[in-house]
């Protein structure tokens, strides 16, 4: 299948980048969901997060580290305006790094 290549990818890892880049998409687009109808969620799943296991933690923020990064500097007492532009940009890095079809 020559048409779906990517890059000079072949089918099956042109589909792989396809997923992740789909899956980043949608928490990225549930944590902008969170944060722009209910900015206190993300603070509770920042508590529950960290009052799991330290194994459990670990594996959540190494399956989902530019999601928990964003929610750490969300945590944080910093200035509103300060953390928004960090989350942004944070995630907005995300999706451009994971972004299958950049040349």
């Amino acid at each position: 299948m020559k048409g779906i290549a990517i890059a000079g990818q072949t089918a099956g890892e042109a589909a792989w980048s396809i997923s992740v880049f789909a899956v980043s998409l949608v928490a990225t687009a549930m944590f902008g969901y969170y944060l722009v109808t209910d900015p206190g969620h993300l603070n509770e799943i920042w508590e529950w997060t960290r009052s799991l296991n330290i194994w459990v933690q670990g594996v959540i923020w190494l399956l989902f580290l530019p999601w928990m990064i964003a929610l750490a500097i969300w945590a944080l007492p910093w200035a509103l305006p300060i953390r928004l532009v960090l989350v942004v940009g944070t995630l907005g890095f995300t999706t451009w790094l994971l972004f299958p079809w950049k040349a």
